[in-house]
């Protein structure tokens, strides 16, 4: 069963995020999406229903639906999933969550990657982070929760763009590049965000890893991020010890992993998630982006090392070696 990809929406108080649902809600290219808002409020939909009532979930225009949560994010996801199935509702191909502006997204993460039903019918396709370029900094200064937002995010979108001056967007860039140097960053304009400019696909990551050498953060925020681009293919077995001892190791303190890999005997390459020592269920991708068949790693930390995190990336790449090393010896 193919599941659903789920990109989780975040971005701090007034970055924007409703004014984007709402231009790409009015795209022919974003029906069948569901949009799950987990706000404690009202939220600027309102000029977009077109049925009304106490139900939690919504109709919007160009055949999307809108359910709003409260708290836990699994229930709703599952309301929509049972209904669907039902036939209560139309069925949806993808699926976005929007966050509160002042959510931290590593506990939703973790909450969704550790359901059973989440993993069962949903994969994480990415993070996405809307970014006033007008007030991030301040708000990254103040507010844990702004850095934690743009340091978890595979794609970050800069908004208010036509209001800020370039000197104002081009230190915001500097800040983001050292808070997350692997994100693709993003200029929009109101009313303009395209779904490829919105959706990370999962084959961002072999563009945002472009040398294969560590990449680490200095960023005070006790952020740490390290990413790694090796040959190889690593037997299963070394891939779940090295897992193991990994995610023993950081616990918590390993706010993400994401990484597309090349496990031996199997042709597709696999993508992996963690979140804070939760890993969600591998995702065989259909094709490799290129010849080379390079697995790519990236993991984010708070509160741990640079050094600690690049020794992960190491041991792992040492297996991708051994591998290749003994293929080379059986040859001869």
């Amino acid at each position: 069963m193919n599941r659903i990809p789920l990109v989780l929406l975040t971005g701090f108080l007034g970055a924007g995020k409703t004014t984007m649902l709402n231009a790409l809600l009015a795209r022919p290219d974003f029906r069948d999406t569901a949009v799950v808002i987990n706000e404690a409020g009202d939220v600027g939909l309102d000029h977009l229903l077109v049925e009304q009532g106490s139900d939690s979930i919504t109709m919007l225009e160009g055949g999307c639906l809108c359910c709003r949560a409260k708290g836990a994010l699994a229930p709703a996801l599952a309301n929509l999933m049972r209904r669907a199935r039902q036939q209560d509702l139309p069925p949806f191909k993808r699926v976005v969550v929007e966050t509160s502006g002042l959510s931290d997204p590593a506990p939703l993460l973790e909450g969704l990657i550790a359901d059973a039903l989440f993993n069962r019918f949903f994969e994480l396709a990415g993070v996405v982070a809307a970014i006033d370029v007008r007030t991030f900094m301040g708000a990254a200064d103040q507010h844990p929760e702004a850095r934690m937002q743009a340091a978890l995010a595979d794609r970050l979108l800069l908004t208010k763009t036509d209001i800020a001056t370039s000197g104002e967007t081009r230190r915001v860039q500097e800040k983001l590049t050292l808070l997350n140097p692997h994100a693709r960053q993003c200029l929009v304009q109101p009313g303009t965000v395209t779904m490829p400019a919105f959706w990370p696909e999962i084959l961002d990551l072999p563009r945002a890893l472009a040398k294969p050498h560590l990449i680490c953060s200095p960023e005070p925020a006790a952020i740490a991020t390290a990413s790694l681009i090796f040959d190889g293919a690593i037997e299963p077995d070394a891939l779940e010890d090295w897992l193991d001892h990994t995610i023993n190791l950081l616990g918590p303190t390993l706010l993400r992993m994401k990484a597309m890999l090349n496990v031996a005997d199997t042709a597709q390459p696999t993508v992996l998630h963690a979140v804070q020592g939760l890993l969600h269920r591998p995702v065989d991708l259909k094709a490799w982006p290129d010849e080379a068949r390079r697995n790519r790693v990236v993991l984010i930390g708070r509160d741990v090392e640079e050094q600690i995190l690049a020794d992960a990336l190491a041991r792992l790449a040492a297996t991708g070696r051994r591998r290749t090393a003994m293929r080379k010896v059986s040859y001869q």
